[in-house]
Protein backbone atom coordinates (compact mmCIF):
# COMPACT_ATOMS: atom_id res chain seq x y z
CA UNK A 1 0.00 0.00 0.00
CA UNK A 2 1.52 3.15 -1.03
CA UNK A 3 1.73 6.11 1.28
CA UNK A 4 0.67 9.44 0.00
CA UNK A 5 3.30 12.18 0.20
CA UNK A 6 2.37 15.07 2.02
CA UNK A 7 3.16 18.57 0.08
CA UNK A 8 5.64 20.15 2.32
CA UNK A 9 7.74 17.24 1.40
CA UNK A 10 6.81 17.38 -2.35
CA UNK A 11 7.74 20.93 -2.27
CA UNK A 12 11.16 20.36 -0.85
CA UNK A 13 12.44 17.94 -2.66
CA UNK A 14 11.18 19.57 -5.92
CA UNK A 15 12.80 23.29 -5.09
CA UNK A 16 16.34 20.87 -6.05
CA UNK A 17 14.47 18.27 -8.04
CA UNK A 18 12.81 17.59 -11.11
CA UNK A 19 10.87 14.30 -10.53
CA UNK A 20 10.13 12.64 -6.76
CA UNK A 21 9.69 8.41 -7.16
CA UNK A 22 8.21 6.34 -4.55
CA UNK A 23 9.50 3.00 -5.00
CA UNK A 24 9.35 -0.51 -3.05
CA UNK A 25 12.40 -2.77 -1.71
CA UNK A 26 11.73 -4.34 -5.43
CA UNK A 27 12.18 -0.85 -7.16
CA UNK A 28 8.91 -1.27 -8.34
CA UNK A 29 7.65 2.25 -9.00
CA UNK A 30 4.31 3.49 -6.33
CA UNK A 31 4.12 6.92 -7.11
CA UNK A 32 5.97 9.47 -9.41
CA UNK A 33 5.29 13.33 -9.13
CA UNK A 34 7.55 16.23 -11.57
CA UNK A 35 7.51 17.72 -14.56
CA UNK A 36 9.74 15.15 -16.60
CA UNK A 37 7.43 11.94 -15.44
CA UNK A 38 6.16 12.01 -19.37
CA UNK A 39 9.41 12.85 -20.79
CA UNK A 40 11.50 10.03 -19.54
CA UNK A 41 8.38 7.72 -20.34
CA UNK A 42 7.19 6.99 -16.84
CA UNK A 43 3.66 6.04 -16.83
CA UNK A 44 2.11 4.57 -13.15
CA UNK A 45 -0.53 2.55 -14.17
CA UNK A 46 -2.95 0.30 -10.91
CA UNK A 47 -1.80 -3.03 -11.83
CA UNK A 48 1.22 -2.65 -13.80
CA UNK A 49 4.39 -3.04 -12.02
CA UNK A 50 6.69 -0.39 -13.77
CA UNK A 51 10.14 -0.87 -12.08
CA UNK A 52 12.93 1.91 -12.05
CA UNK A 53 15.64 -0.01 -12.32
CA UNK A 54 13.96 -0.72 -15.80
CA UNK A 55 14.97 3.00 -16.80
CA UNK A 56 18.60 3.04 -16.06
CA UNK A 57 21.71 1.30 -18.11
CA UNK A 58 23.84 -1.43 -16.69
CA UNK A 59 26.14 0.71 -14.56
CA UNK A 60 23.15 2.61 -13.07
CA UNK A 61 21.40 -0.33 -11.96
CA UNK A 62 24.54 -1.57 -10.45
CA UNK A 63 24.93 1.94 -8.59
CA UNK A 64 21.47 2.26 -7.33
CA UNK A 65 21.48 -0.87 -5.79
CA UNK A 66 24.96 -0.96 -3.62
CA UNK A 67 23.81 2.51 -2.47
CA UNK A 68 20.16 1.30 -1.32
CA UNK A 69 21.80 -0.69 0.82
CA UNK A 70 23.58 2.35 2.65
CA UNK A 71 20.33 3.44 3.35
CA UNK A 72 19.01 3.52 7.45
CA UNK A 73 16.22 5.73 7.21
CA UNK A 74 17.76 8.52 9.23
CA UNK A 75 20.28 9.18 6.48
CA UNK A 76 20.71 10.31 2.58
CA UNK A 77 22.98 8.59 -0.49
CA UNK A 78 23.58 10.90 -3.08
CA UNK A 79 23.87 12.89 -5.92
CA UNK A 80 24.36 9.69 -7.80
CA UNK A 81 24.84 10.46 -11.37
CA UNK A 82 22.66 8.21 -13.90
CA UNK A 83 21.63 8.16 -16.92
CA UNK A 84 17.71 7.94 -16.84
CA UNK A 85 15.36 7.18 -19.68
CA UNK A 86 12.75 4.55 -21.15
CA UNK A 87 13.81 2.12 -23.41
CA UNK A 88 11.86 4.36 -26.53
CA UNK A 89 13.21 7.31 -25.32
CA UNK A 90 17.09 9.00 -25.34
CA UNK A 91 18.40 8.08 -21.33
CA UNK A 92 19.06 11.96 -20.02
CA UNK A 93 21.67 12.59 -17.12
CA UNK A 94 20.82 13.13 -13.56
CA UNK A 95 21.74 12.90 -10.20
CA UNK A 96 19.67 11.06 -7.76
CA UNK A 97 19.12 11.16 -4.22
CA UNK A 98 17.94 8.15 -2.21
CA UNK A 99 16.15 8.24 1.45
CA UNK A 100 13.72 5.68 3.35
CA UNK A 101 12.15 7.43 6.15
CA UNK A 102 12.22 6.17 9.31
CA UNK A 103 9.29 4.88 9.93
CA UNK A 104 8.41 3.03 6.53
CA UNK A 105 11.72 0.59 5.59
CA UNK A 106 9.61 -0.97 2.99
CA UNK A 107 9.66 2.64 0.73
CA UNK A 108 12.71 3.92 -1.15
CA UNK A 109 12.04 7.71 -2.20
CA UNK A 110 13.93 9.03 -5.46
CA UNK A 111 14.85 12.46 -6.50
CA UNK A 112 16.17 12.88 -9.63
CA UNK A 113 17.88 16.66 -10.63
CA UNK A 114 19.27 17.99 -13.74
CA UNK A 115 22.98 18.69 -13.35
CA UNK A 116 22.35 21.90 -13.90
CA UNK A 117 19.75 22.27 -11.19
CA UNK A 118 23.07 20.79 -8.87
CA UNK A 119 25.02 23.31 -10.31
CA UNK A 120 26.90 21.16 -12.31
CA UNK A 121 27.83 20.96 -16.16
CA UNK A 122 26.16 17.84 -18.35
CA UNK A 123 29.54 17.30 -19.08
CA UNK A 124 29.90 16.03 -15.63
CA UNK A 125 30.68 12.53 -16.40
CA UNK A 126 33.66 13.91 -18.75
CA UNK A 127 35.00 15.72 -15.95
CA UNK A 128 34.71 13.27 -13.00
CA UNK A 129 38.42 11.72 -11.62
CA UNK A 130 39.96 9.35 -14.03
CA UNK A 131 40.43 6.58 -10.91
CA UNK A 132 36.37 7.29 -10.57
CA UNK A 133 35.62 6.88 -13.56
CA UNK A 134 37.64 3.43 -13.55
CA UNK A 135 36.09 2.23 -10.72
CA UNK A 136 32.77 1.95 -11.86
CA UNK A 137 33.78 1.43 -15.51
CA UNK A 138 35.04 -1.94 -14.10
CA UNK A 139 31.84 -2.28 -11.45
CA UNK A 140 29.66 -2.22 -14.36
CA UNK A 141 31.39 -4.41 -16.19
CA UNK A 142 30.94 -7.48 -13.43
CA UNK A 143 27.53 -6.24 -13.18
CA UNK A 144 26.78 -6.81 -17.02
CA UNK A 145 28.07 -10.48 -16.80
CA UNK A 146 26.81 -11.09 -13.56
CA UNK A 147 22.79 -10.25 -14.57
CA UNK A 148 23.62 -10.78 -18.00
CA UNK A 149 25.35 -14.09 -18.33
CA UNK A 150 24.39 -14.57 -22.14
CA UNK A 151 26.58 -11.28 -22.15
CA UNK A 152 29.55 -13.10 -23.55
CA UNK A 153 28.10 -14.42 -26.64
CA UNK A 154 27.47 -11.02 -27.58
CA UNK A 155 30.03 -8.62 -26.52
CA UNK A 156 33.99 -8.04 -26.31
CA UNK A 157 36.40 -5.77 -24.46
CA UNK A 158 38.46 -3.90 -26.33
CA UNK A 159 40.98 -1.47 -24.75
CA UNK A 160 42.88 1.80 -26.54
CA UNK A 161 46.36 3.35 -25.47
CA UNK A 162 47.33 6.41 -26.97
CA UNK A 163 50.42 6.60 -25.13
CA UNK A 164 53.42 7.49 -27.13
CA UNK A 165 55.14 9.94 -25.31
CA UNK A 166 52.22 12.44 -26.62
CA UNK A 167 50.29 13.65 -23.40
CA UNK A 168 46.62 14.18 -24.08
CA UNK A 169 44.40 17.45 -23.87
CA UNK A 170 41.57 16.79 -22.01
CA UNK A 171 39.57 18.11 -25.02
CA UNK A 172 41.30 14.53 -27.07
CA UNK A 173 40.39 12.61 -23.86
CA UNK A 174 36.59 13.94 -24.36
CA UNK A 175 36.61 12.98 -28.00
CA UNK A 176 38.25 9.41 -27.42
CA UNK A 177 35.47 8.94 -24.65
CA UNK A 178 32.75 10.31 -26.70
CA UNK A 179 33.62 7.94 -29.87
CA UNK A 180 33.71 4.81 -27.83
CA UNK A 181 30.63 5.28 -26.18
CA UNK A 182 29.23 5.92 -29.62
CA UNK A 183 29.79 2.01 -30.53
CA UNK A 184 29.33 0.67 -26.84
CA UNK A 185 26.93 -1.84 -25.70
CA UNK A 186 24.03 0.22 -24.37
CA UNK A 187 25.47 3.40 -25.08
CA UNK A 188 27.24 4.17 -22.05
CA UNK A 189 29.92 1.40 -21.77
CA UNK A 190 33.06 2.87 -21.98
CA UNK A 191 35.25 4.81 -20.06
CA UNK A 192 38.70 6.66 -20.03
CA UNK A 193 40.45 4.38 -17.22
CA UNK A 194 44.08 6.03 -17.03
CA UNK A 195 45.74 9.03 -18.71
CA UNK A 196 46.11 7.92 -21.70
CA UNK A 197 43.74 4.51 -21.48
CA UNK A 198 40.54 4.03 -22.58
CA UNK A 199 38.16 0.64 -22.55
CA UNK A 200 34.90 -0.06 -24.56
CA UNK A 201 32.48 -2.35 -23.83
CA UNK A 202 30.66 -3.62 -27.45
CA UNK A 203 28.74 -5.94 -29.79
CA UNK A 204 30.42 -8.42 -31.24
CA UNK A 205 28.50 -7.50 -34.85
CA UNK A 206 29.28 -4.02 -34.47
CA UNK A 207 31.65 -3.65 -37.36
CA UNK A 208 32.25 0.38 -36.53
CA UNK A 209 33.86 -1.31 -33.28
CA UNK A 210 35.80 -3.53 -34.66
CA UNK A 211 40.07 -2.67 -33.92
CA UNK A 212 40.85 -0.50 -37.02
CA UNK A 213 37.24 1.10 -37.59
CA UNK A 214 38.71 2.49 -33.74
CA UNK A 215 41.62 3.32 -34.44
CA UNK A 216 40.90 5.26 -37.81
CA UNK A 217 38.00 6.96 -35.80
CA UNK A 218 40.55 8.26 -33.02
CA UNK A 219 42.82 9.16 -35.41
CA UNK A 220 40.53 11.33 -37.56
CA UNK A 221 37.86 12.97 -34.68
CA UNK A 222 41.36 13.45 -32.26
CA UNK A 223 44.00 13.22 -34.15
CA UNK A 224 45.75 10.56 -31.65
CA UNK A 225 47.40 7.15 -33.10
CA UNK A 226 46.54 4.50 -30.83
CA UNK A 227 47.22 0.62 -30.61
CA UNK A 228 43.91 -1.36 -29.30
CA UNK A 229 43.71 -4.92 -28.26
CA UNK A 230 40.07 -6.98 -28.42
CA UNK A 231 39.45 -9.73 -25.66
CA UNK A 232 36.90 -11.90 -27.20
CA UNK A 233 34.07 -12.68 -23.92
CA UNK A 234 32.91 -15.76 -25.12
CA UNK A 235 36.46 -16.90 -25.17
CA UNK A 236 37.66 -15.65 -21.98
CA UNK A 237 34.32 -17.42 -20.15
CA UNK A 238 33.56 -13.96 -18.54
CA UNK A 239 30.08 -14.89 -17.12
CA UNK A 240 32.41 -17.09 -14.64
CA UNK A 241 32.98 -14.83 -11.94
CA UNK A 242 36.83 -15.70 -11.38
CA UNK A 243 37.14 -15.66 -14.95
CA UNK A 244 35.99 -11.76 -14.65
CA UNK A 245 37.70 -10.69 -11.21
CA UNK A 246 40.93 -12.20 -13.66
CA UNK A 247 39.71 -9.69 -16.71
CA UNK A 248 39.04 -6.85 -14.11
CA UNK A 249 42.67 -7.57 -12.10
CA UNK A 250 44.26 -7.83 -15.65
CA UNK A 251 42.82 -4.34 -17.32
CA UNK A 252 44.01 -3.10 -13.83
CA UNK A 253 47.22 -3.66 -14.55
CA UNK A 254 46.68 -2.35 -17.93
CA UNK A 255 46.21 0.92 -16.52
CA UNK A 256 48.40 1.17 -14.44
CA UNK A 257 51.51 0.03 -16.57
CA UNK A 258 51.80 -3.58 -15.01
CA UNK A 259 54.60 -5.74 -15.93
CA UNK A 260 53.54 -8.44 -18.71
CA UNK A 261 50.10 -6.68 -19.11
CA UNK A 262 50.57 -3.63 -21.62
CA UNK A 263 48.82 -3.54 -24.84
CA UNK A 264 51.00 -6.04 -26.71
CA UNK A 265 51.13 -8.13 -24.67
CA UNK A 266 47.07 -8.26 -24.05
CA UNK A 267 47.01 -8.59 -27.67
CA UNK A 268 48.80 -11.34 -28.03
CA UNK A 269 48.20 -13.07 -24.89
CA UNK A 270 45.51 -12.03 -23.41
CA UNK A 271 43.38 -15.82 -22.84
CA UNK A 272 46.48 -17.02 -21.20
CA UNK A 273 46.90 -13.95 -19.26
CA UNK A 274 43.17 -14.22 -17.39
CA UNK A 275 44.13 -17.93 -17.29
CA UNK A 276 47.14 -17.59 -15.10
CA UNK A 277 45.11 -14.74 -13.13
CA UNK A 278 42.28 -17.13 -12.85
CA UNK A 279 44.49 -20.45 -11.50
CA UNK A 280 45.79 -17.44 -8.80
CA UNK A 281 42.68 -16.70 -7.88
CA UNK A 282 41.59 -20.33 -7.65
CA UNK A 283 44.53 -20.78 -5.48
CA UNK A 284 43.94 -18.08 -2.81
CA UNK A 285 40.38 -19.76 -2.68
CA UNK A 286 41.83 -22.47 -2.08
CA UNK A 287 44.04 -21.00 1.17
CA UNK A 288 40.80 -19.82 2.48
CA UNK A 289 39.04 -22.90 2.03
CA UNK A 290 41.50 -25.09 3.89
CA UNK A 291 41.82 -22.60 6.45
CA UNK A 292 45.73 -22.58 5.24
CA UNK A 293 46.70 -19.29 7.16
CA UNK A 294 47.50 -18.83 10.25
CA UNK A 295 47.87 -15.47 13.03
CA UNK A 296 50.76 -14.53 14.87
CA UNK A 297 50.57 -11.91 17.53
CA UNK A 298 52.76 -8.32 18.18
CA UNK A 299 52.43 -6.94 21.23
CA UNK A 300 51.15 -3.05 21.37
CA UNK A 301 52.62 -1.67 24.34
CA UNK A 302 52.18 1.23 26.63
CA UNK A 303 55.63 3.51 26.41
CA UNK A 304 54.73 5.30 29.77
CA UNK A 305 54.13 1.65 31.54
CA UNK A 306 55.87 -0.25 29.95
CA UNK A 307 53.38 -2.93 29.70
CA UNK A 308 51.13 -4.70 26.48
CA UNK A 309 47.83 -2.84 25.83
CA UNK A 310 46.63 -4.98 23.49
CA UNK A 311 48.16 -7.74 20.49
CA UNK A 312 47.82 -7.12 16.55
CA UNK A 313 47.08 -10.13 14.52
CA UNK A 314 48.87 -10.50 11.34
CA UNK A 315 48.50 -13.28 8.77
CA UNK A 316 51.24 -15.83 7.35
CA UNK A 317 49.67 -17.99 4.50
CA UNK A 318 51.07 -21.08 3.00
CA UNK A 319 52.22 -19.71 0.23
CA UNK A 320 50.68 -21.55 -3.19
CA UNK A 321 53.45 -22.02 -5.66
CA UNK A 322 52.07 -18.85 -8.01
CA UNK A 323 52.85 -17.03 -5.13
CA UNK A 324 55.52 -15.10 -4.29
CA UNK A 325 55.15 -13.46 -0.76
CA UNK A 326 52.51 -12.90 1.97
CA UNK A 327 52.39 -9.22 0.79
CA UNK A 328 51.87 -10.11 -2.74
CA UNK A 329 49.41 -12.59 -1.76
CA UNK A 330 47.31 -9.79 0.67
CA UNK A 331 47.84 -7.45 -2.22
CA UNK A 332 46.55 -9.41 -5.22
CA UNK A 333 43.32 -10.84 -3.01
CA UNK A 334 42.81 -6.77 -3.20
CA UNK A 335 43.19 -6.43 -6.27
CA UNK A 336 40.94 -9.21 -7.80
CA UNK A 337 38.25 -8.34 -4.77
CA UNK A 338 38.96 -11.05 -2.73
CA UNK A 339 39.93 -9.43 0.39
CA UNK A 340 36.26 -9.57 2.06
CA UNK A 341 36.01 -12.74 1.78
CA UNK A 342 39.79 -12.96 3.68
CA UNK A 343 39.06 -10.44 6.23
CA UNK A 344 35.83 -12.57 7.39
CA UNK A 345 38.16 -15.26 7.67
CA UNK A 346 40.71 -13.40 10.03
CA UNK A 347 37.88 -11.86 12.07
CA UNK A 348 36.31 -15.31 12.68
CA UNK A 349 39.92 -16.84 13.46
CA UNK A 350 40.46 -14.24 15.74
CA UNK A 351 37.79 -14.29 17.45
CA UNK A 352 37.73 -18.25 18.16
CA UNK A 353 41.16 -17.61 19.65
CA UNK A 354 40.08 -14.78 21.91
CA UNK A 355 37.17 -17.34 23.59
CA UNK A 356 39.73 -20.35 23.66
CA UNK A 357 41.92 -17.97 25.95
CA UNK A 358 39.02 -16.83 27.68
CA UNK A 359 38.44 -20.31 28.60
CA UNK A 360 41.67 -20.78 29.79
CA UNK A 361 41.23 -18.21 32.50
CA UNK A 362 41.74 -14.58 30.48
CA UNK A 363 42.86 -12.82 27.04
CA UNK A 364 44.42 -10.06 25.95
CA UNK A 365 43.08 -7.73 23.57
CA UNK A 366 43.17 -8.09 19.70
CA UNK A 367 43.19 -5.97 16.31
CA UNK A 368 42.45 -7.30 12.92
CA UNK A 369 43.18 -5.85 10.26
CA UNK A 370 40.37 -5.09 8.03
CA UNK A 371 40.50 -3.06 4.52
CA UNK A 372 39.51 -0.26 3.30
CA UNK A 373 38.44 -2.13 0.41
CA UNK A 374 35.86 -4.27 2.46
CA UNK A 375 34.82 -1.37 4.22
CA UNK A 376 32.96 -0.20 1.13
CA UNK A 377 31.26 -3.29 0.54
CA UNK A 378 27.32 -2.71 1.42
CA UNK A 379 27.40 -6.70 2.10
CA UNK A 380 30.22 -6.68 4.18
CA UNK A 381 29.75 -4.30 6.37
CA UNK A 382 26.49 -5.41 6.74
CA UNK A 383 27.67 -9.41 7.95
CA UNK A 384 30.67 -7.17 10.03
CA UNK A 385 28.26 -5.43 12.12
CA UNK A 386 26.14 -8.54 12.16
CA UNK A 387 29.01 -10.33 13.41
CA UNK A 388 30.16 -7.43 15.87
CA UNK A 389 26.22 -7.64 17.54
CA UNK A 390 26.08 -11.44 17.98
CA UNK A 391 29.28 -11.15 19.85
CA UNK A 392 29.78 -8.13 21.97
CA UNK A 393 30.81 -10.33 24.84
CA UNK A 394 33.96 -9.52 23.05
CA UNK A 395 34.16 -5.72 22.33
CA UNK A 396 36.85 -5.39 25.00
CA UNK A 397 38.99 -7.74 23.43
CA UNK A 398 38.32 -7.51 19.82
CA UNK A 399 39.37 -3.93 17.83
CA UNK A 400 39.21 -3.56 13.90
CA UNK A 401 42.33 -1.89 12.35
CA UNK A 402 41.54 -0.14 8.91
CA UNK A 403 44.71 -1.09 6.08
CA UNK A 404 44.77 0.02 2.95
CA UNK A 405 42.74 3.22 3.84
CA UNK A 406 44.59 5.01 0.34
CA UNK A 407 42.06 2.96 -1.47
CA UNK A 408 38.86 4.11 -0.19
CA UNK A 409 37.11 6.55 -2.28
CA UNK A 410 34.04 7.41 -0.07
CA UNK A 411 35.45 9.20 3.16
CA UNK A 412 31.84 10.28 4.34
CA UNK A 413 30.53 6.51 3.58
CA UNK A 414 33.49 5.27 5.57
CA UNK A 415 32.68 7.56 8.60
CA UNK A 416 29.05 6.28 8.53
CA UNK A 417 30.36 2.37 8.66
CA UNK A 418 33.12 3.50 11.42
CA UNK A 419 30.54 5.54 13.49
CA UNK A 420 28.62 2.68 13.61
CA UNK A 421 31.69 0.11 14.54
CA UNK A 422 32.02 2.20 17.23
CA UNK A 423 28.49 2.43 18.38
CA UNK A 424 28.31 -0.70 18.89
CA UNK A 425 30.93 -0.74 21.61
CA UNK A 426 34.05 -1.97 19.12
CA UNK A 427 37.03 0.38 18.66
CA UNK A 428 38.76 1.68 15.62
CA UNK A 429 42.38 2.13 14.61
CA UNK A 430 43.38 3.82 11.33
CA UNK A 431 46.70 2.01 10.04
CA UNK A 432 49.21 3.92 8.40
CA UNK A 433 48.54 7.23 9.48
CA UNK A 434 50.53 10.03 7.40
CA UNK A 435 51.64 7.87 4.27
CA UNK A 436 49.82 9.89 1.28
CA UNK A 437 48.24 13.41 1.12
CA UNK A 438 44.96 12.81 1.88
CA UNK A 439 45.93 11.16 5.65
CA UNK A 440 44.53 14.25 7.78
CA UNK A 441 41.45 14.38 5.68
CA UNK A 442 39.95 10.30 6.93
CA UNK A 443 40.26 12.43 10.33
CA UNK A 444 38.35 15.03 9.29
CA UNK A 445 35.92 12.87 7.92
CA UNK A 446 35.83 10.22 10.45
CA UNK A 447 35.90 9.25 14.37
CA UNK A 448 38.78 6.92 14.98
CA UNK A 449 40.06 5.71 18.78
CA UNK A 450 43.35 5.62 17.64
CA UNK A 451 45.63 5.70 14.76
CA UNK A 452 48.96 4.13 13.83
CA UNK A 453 51.39 6.30 12.75
CA UNK A 454 53.08 5.66 9.40
CA UNK A 455 56.86 3.81 10.18
CA UNK A 456 58.34 5.86 7.37
CA UNK A 457 57.90 8.35 10.02
CA UNK A 458 60.10 6.76 12.65
CA UNK A 459 62.21 4.84 10.48
CA UNK A 460 64.38 7.91 10.29
CA UNK A 461 63.23 10.24 12.98
CA UNK A 462 66.65 9.75 15.00
CA UNK A 463 68.20 11.61 12.10
CA UNK A 464 65.86 13.93 10.38
CA UNK A 465 64.89 16.57 11.78
CA UNK A 466 61.47 16.90 9.16
CA UNK A 467 60.22 13.43 10.09
CA UNK A 468 60.52 14.78 13.76
CA UNK A 469 58.54 17.77 13.15
CA UNK A 470 55.83 15.30 11.17
CA UNK A 471 55.59 13.18 14.38
CA UNK A 472 54.80 16.33 16.29
CA UNK A 473 52.49 17.47 14.36
CA UNK A 474 50.39 14.63 14.00
CA UNK A 475 50.68 13.92 18.38
CA UNK A 476 49.69 17.55 18.62
CA UNK A 477 46.74 17.41 16.47
CA UNK A 478 45.89 13.50 17.99
CA UNK A 479 46.12 15.01 21.49
CA UNK A 480 43.96 17.87 20.73
CA UNK A 481 41.00 15.09 19.28
CA UNK A 482 41.76 12.92 21.65
CA UNK A 483 42.93 10.23 19.26
CA UNK A 484 45.56 7.85 20.68
CA UNK A 485 48.24 7.52 19.00
CA UNK A 486 50.39 4.33 18.33
CA UNK A 487 53.92 4.36 16.73
CA UNK A 488 55.43 1.92 14.82
CA UNK A 489 58.71 0.32 13.38
CA UNK A 490 60.20 0.63 16.72
CA UNK A 491 63.77 -1.22 16.91
CA UNK A 492 65.58 0.47 19.23
CA UNK A 493 65.67 1.75 22.52
CA UNK A 494 66.20 5.62 21.30
CA UNK A 495 63.21 4.97 18.84
CA UNK A 496 61.47 4.29 21.62
CA UNK A 497 62.51 7.28 23.90
CA UNK A 498 62.17 9.87 20.96
CA UNK A 499 58.33 8.74 20.35
CA UNK A 500 57.69 8.59 24.29
CA UNK A 501 59.64 12.19 24.25
CA UNK A 502 57.33 13.35 21.69
CA UNK A 503 54.35 11.72 23.62
CA UNK A 504 53.32 9.23 20.95
CA UNK A 505 50.88 6.74 23.36
CA UNK A 506 51.75 3.17 22.48
CA UNK A 507 54.59 1.58 20.40
CA UNK A 508 55.16 -1.91 18.23
CA UNK A 509 58.01 -2.93 16.77
CA UNK A 510 60.83 -5.69 17.23
CA UNK A 511 61.99 -3.78 20.63
CA UNK A 512 59.07 -4.57 21.82
CA UNK A 513 58.70 -8.01 20.49
CA UNK A 514 58.11 -10.09 17.11
CA UNK A 515 55.34 -11.66 15.93
CA UNK A 516 54.67 -14.85 17.75
CA UNK A 517 52.45 -18.00 17.56
CA UNK A 518 51.45 -18.00 21.55
CA UNK A 519 49.43 -15.56 23.14
CA UNK A 520 49.45 -17.86 26.61
CA UNK A 521 52.23 -15.29 28.13
CA UNK A 522 49.93 -13.03 27.77
CA UNK A 523 46.57 -13.53 29.51
CA UNK A 524 47.43 -11.21 32.20
CA UNK A 525 48.17 -8.37 29.67
CA UNK A 526 46.35 -5.33 30.17
CA UNK A 527 43.42 -4.87 28.28
CA UNK A 528 42.19 -1.36 27.26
Amino acid sequence: MSVKVPNRFLGYAFCVGDLLIEADTSFDIKNADGAVKSTLGINVTPGVNANFLDLLDTKGRGLIKRSVVKLTGSNRVGPLMINVGHAAHEKELFGAFLAKLPADDEAIYIVLSRPARLGLKEQLDQERPTVEKKREFFQSLEDLFEQDPSAEDKVQVTVVDAGHGEELSRKQQSSIERLLKSVSYGGQAASQVGDDKFAVVHERSNDNASADAISQSISQSAGVEVKTATIDAAQAKLSEKDNMRALVFSLQQFTEDGEGFDIDSIDENCTALICETTERVAAFRKVLDEGAFTLVYQPIVDMRRGTTHHFEALTRFDLPPLMKSQWEMIRFAEDVGLIDDFDRAVINRAMRKIRDLMQQGGAPGIAVNVSGRSLSDPEFILDLISTLKGNLDLKNYLSIEITESARIHDLEALGEVVDEIRSVGFKVYLDDFGAGAAGFQYLKSMRVDAVKIDGSYIKDALTSREDRAFLRSIVTLCQDLGITTVGEWIETKEHAELLKEIGVDYGQGYYYGKPTNGLMAARKAAVG
